[in-house]
């Protein structure tokens, strides 16, 4: 540990070395490009030295802080690795094999291959996924805004910011996902309210690999968008977020007919995005030189409006949790197997007080009956196996039985269709369960992430285009939580969440704050635990868990 935090610090005081380079010219900086660095490289005293003696110096271990190479020969290659400079800049093209194997070198951070840097005067960070997006974002911003202009986002920047003398400026730009991380979502969790860093080139996680890459980031990339939600990656409309978030807009106070012409054709061209509350004209403080850049800045600001109140007001609270229910639900992990069925599932949910459907199993049709006319008609059935997962579409589930006759005729057909068409799956009864009230439905859960953390993700279903599940990590506070529920409920096609009976934010957030307590209490056991189904609804409940599977670790890796 000591060793990793030696390494932080000295990355730290490399990185701020060249912020001081503009100011002192005394930093440690070397340009060994043979001139390839202009003009990618701007405002950065450095020393020019030729490849030979840059060797010399590394390997005896007086190597300069910051090193600006065009593509390191293997000459110098071998020397970096004997003795590696805190930073190294590459501003021309490598093969992505070599960049990968100088990025694993320890204690080395690397900025490129095809980097860009540019010190300033200014107190803003502007980034970019590549050299020809950071012009346009520096242009957009002000070049006398600018502190630091840098492309491509390195993957370490994050520490910069949290650490450095970047601390106290804002960022504005974008950032590949290959560079995202969970450090990124801690970094923007802790207070970047002010920023707007654009994730771009991931597509949808795999909900269903535990510990797969691409969650990391995914969780990265919905963290940066908390306050703002997802931001249309153009220069102007970063640029006017960031004037928005910072509460520097100033545009004119009265809106031109051309302006509002453009600004009603952007609502007929996406009428969800105008649809929503406070969309219907422009803001006058927003600048109106871009009608468009505008409409789509004024989209993620009204977000940021929702979300500072969404903190300021009425969070769920810390679940008090009883321990009765915590010991069942303790005990069904450990007698269970590595994936747990919908009813042990709901037995561990239910002991951390979530809200599941009242159910029983039955192993007859006569049981059947008997337990419907106790739970109250109407009441689904469905087929009760480990070995089955779309048991919808094998007519192993009868909804809405309204009468003992047609729960009966029901389990006879499910048991049959099963027989049939699943004739290998584990048949461990039929599940009996209350019809609940109608509501959104939502595919969520908790996963394991590659980091070791873990995820909490939801997304709405039913809608006729796939929605985007949103990713958070788990452990954060109530208020956080309110944040994440907003961000998957505000993914649904408007009229959601502009009237009294849309979807409660407070009770989909409820679920959050008890799926974090499950996970702090059992974590290290779980790899996933999967919501297959939960609706939500009004009343006192505001949401039951229709279908529900755990996945934990083998016994002989648990605990």
């Amino acid at each position: 540990m000591a060793a990793g935090a030696d390494i932080a610090a000295r990355a730290i005081t490399a990185l701020d070395a060249v912020l001081a380079a503009r100011a002192t010219g005394r930093a440690r900086v070397v340009d060994a490009s043979g001139g390839a660095a202009t003009p990618w490289i701007e405002g950065l005293a450095a020393t020019a030295m030729r490849e030979r003696e840059l060797v010399d110096a590394l390997r005896r271990g007086k190597g300069p802080d910051v090193v600006v190479v065009g593509r390191p020969t293997p000459t110098l290659l071998r020397a970096i690795r004997e003795g590696p400079p805190a930073l190294l800049v590459l501003v021309e093209t490598m093969p992505p094999d070599e960049h990968a194997a100088l990025a694993a070198i320890p204690g080395l951070l690397v900025l490129g291959p095809q980097a860009a840097l540019r010190l300033g005067g200014g107190k803003v960070i502007a980034c970019a996924h590549d050299r020809g997006e950071l012009a346009g974002i520096v242009r957009a911003l002000g070049a006398t805004e600018v502190r630091l202009a840098i492309a491509p986002t390195p993957t370490w920047l994050w520490r910069w910011l949290a650490e450095g003398k970047l601390k106290a400026c804002t960022v504005a730009g974008t950032v590949h996902a290959a560079a995202l991380s969970v450090q990124w979502a801690r970094w923007a969790e802790a207070g970047a309210r002010r920023s707007v860093l654009v994730p771009v080139g991931f597509d949808a996680p795999p909900l269903d690999r535990p510990r797969a890459p691409e969650l990391d980031a995914a969780v990265a990339a919905h963290a940066l968008e908390r306050w703002t939600g997802p931001v249309f990656p153009s220069p102007r409309v970063i640029a006017i977020v960031r004037e928005g978030l910072a509460g520097k807009t100033g545009g004119a106070a009265a809106i031109d007919p051309a302006t509002l012409a453009v600004w009603t054709q952007a609502r007929r061209a996406l009428p969800r995005t105008g649809a929503i509350v406070g969309m219907q004209a422009p803001d006058p403080a927003l600048p109106m030189d871009a009608p468009t850049a505008a409409f789509l800045a004024q989209r993620a600001l009204l977000r940021v409006v929702q979300c500072r109140a969404l903190v300021e007001g009425d969070a769920p609270t810390a679940p008090v949790l009883a321990e009765d229910g915590l010991q069942r639900a303790r005990e069904v992990l450990e007698g269970a197997p590595e994936v747990l069925s919908d009813h042990e599932s709901k037995v561990v949910l239910r002991g951390l007080g979530m809200h599941v459907t009242r159910q029983a199993i039955a192993s007859s049709a006569s049981g059947a009956s008997g337990y419907a006319e106790r739970i109250g008609f109407p009441v689904v059935l469905k087929a009760l196996s480990p070995d089955l997962r779309r048991r919808t579409e094998i007519g192993a589930v009868a909804l809405d039985l309204a009468n003992a006759a047609a729960v009966r005729r029901a389990y006879a057909s499910i048991v049959d269709a099963v027989e049939r068409r699943a004739p290998t799956a584990r048949l461990d009864g039929v599940v009996v369960a209350e019809m609940v009230d109608e509501g959104v439905e939502l595919h969520a859960g908790v996963i394991k992430l590659g980091s070791g953390d873990a995820a909490i993700y939801a997304r709405a279903l039913g809608e006729q285009a796939a929605l985007e599940p949103v990713l958070g990590l788990a452990g954060g506070s109530p208020a956080d939580a309110m944040l994440l529920a907003h961000a998957v409920l505000s993914r649904l096609p408007v009229p959601a969440l502009r009237r009294d009976t849309d979807p409660d934010v407070r009770a989909l957030a409820e679920l959050f704050v008890r799926l974090t307590a499950l996970w702090q209490r059992f974590g290290e056991r779980l790899l996933h635990v999967e919501l297959e189904r939960v609706r939500l609804m009004g009343g006192e409940r505001g949401y039951v868990i229709l279908d529900a599977r755990i996945h934990q670790r083998a016994h002989l890796e648990g605990t």
